[in-house]
């Protein structure tokens, strides 16, 4: 029997492998038809990772070379009215030009709207794209993980598909936009012979569901003992301890049970440096919570501190993976 499970796991971790080479993809794992108690298993771990993505609704910055692109695309504009407006005066006479003007300005305008939208879809499409490729990356890592096989059962090789779904339209849903505003379902469908009913039916399925699912609530005995990985996929530690802020009740970091110290010190010190740093977070903490004094969180011996910055949340095993590339 385990046999065969060892071998339908090859097969599976195979085709996402396949799936993830393709030119479809993150497409291709949204559009797969899956069955519905798996989207019911996923769709409430998917609410409890988007609660801890960052920038979900927020504006994106624009870059310089959009910068550039956009100022292109505005003098553009400008040349082609200049040009219709004379072509007008040589032609239609000096009585049209007001009216030429007018109508070439709300043109200018409404293909600044459509430059922008467009803009804002792609940088939608490339932040689905990145997490999908995080989903099916936690997948591959570890296939075999032992906490995760026990914690999705039998859907767990259908993880990369299912939670991918359920975690793109719960960040559609929280933008009020469907998979139709943002990509060509049509032609994606006829690509990968998949019907166009059978998605805008899962899409409305997993939409009720998200509509009536609470948060799952986030409890430290549920990561005590969770593996830690490096951005690499190799086992650096296990969660020993969280630290919470003893204000404002945020978590702050993990410390981190290894016998790689220097290893992830040298991580933590590259991703704190962006934000907490990890020596006064483990600190101040000790200090307002009265477990020890000057810092004694630092000196547990064996164990590491890594602030919330330093890793992302493993979707597929619930343990934590470096940002860092060591």
């Amino acid at each position: 029997m385990s046999a065969m499970r060892g071998g339908k796991r090859r097969t599976e971790k195979e085709k996402v492998i396949a799936y993830r080479r393709s030119k479809l993809f993150p497409w291709n794992f949204i559009f797969e038809d899956v069955e519905p108690a798996a989207i019911e298993h996923f769709v409430p771990y998917a609410m409890q990772v988007l609660g801890d993505l960052r920038n979900s609704g927020e504006e994106t910055v624009k870059t310089e070379e959009a910068k550039a692109t956009t100022e292109a695309t505005e003098e553009a504009l400008t040349w082609a009215s200049s040009a219709t407006v004379r072509r007008r005066m040589w032609s239609g006479g000096a009585r049209s030009v007001g009216a030429s003007r007018g109508r070439l300005r709300g043109l200018r305008e409404e293909q600044k709207d459509a430059e922008a939208g467009k803009g804002e879809k792609e940088r939608l499409r490339e932040r689905i794209r990145e997490e999908v490729h995080l989903v099916v990356s936690d997948f591959l890592s570890d296939t075999d993980d032992e906490d995760a096989l026990r914690m999705h059962g039998d859907f767990a090789m259908l993880f990369p598909f299912a939670f991918s779904q359920c975690l793109v339209q719960a960040m559609l849903q929280k933008l009020n936009l469907r998979l139709e505003d943002v990509i060509d379902v049509r032609a994606i469908s006829e690509l990968m012979g998949v019907s166009v009913h059978d998605i805008r039916r899962r899409e409305d399925f997993i939409r009720d569901l998200l509509a009536h699912q609470r948060n799952m609530r986030f409890l430290g005995a549920n990561i005590f003992g969770k593996k830690v990985m490096s951005a690499e996929g190799e086992r650096i530690g296990s969660v020993a301890d969280i630290i919470f802020d003893a204000e404002t009740g945020i978590l702050r970091g993990i410390m981190v049970k290894t016998e790689k110290r220097e290893w992830v010190e040298e991580s933590a010190a590259r991703e704190g440096g962006r934000g907490v740093s990890p020596a006064s977070s483990a600190t101040q903490f000790a200090e307002k919570s009265g477990e020890v004094k000057g810092g004694g969180v630092e000196r547990r011996k064996g164990l590491v501190y890594l602030p919330i910055q330093a890793v992302r949340f493993n979707s597929y095993n619930g343990g934590f993976v470096l940002k860092s590339q060591l």
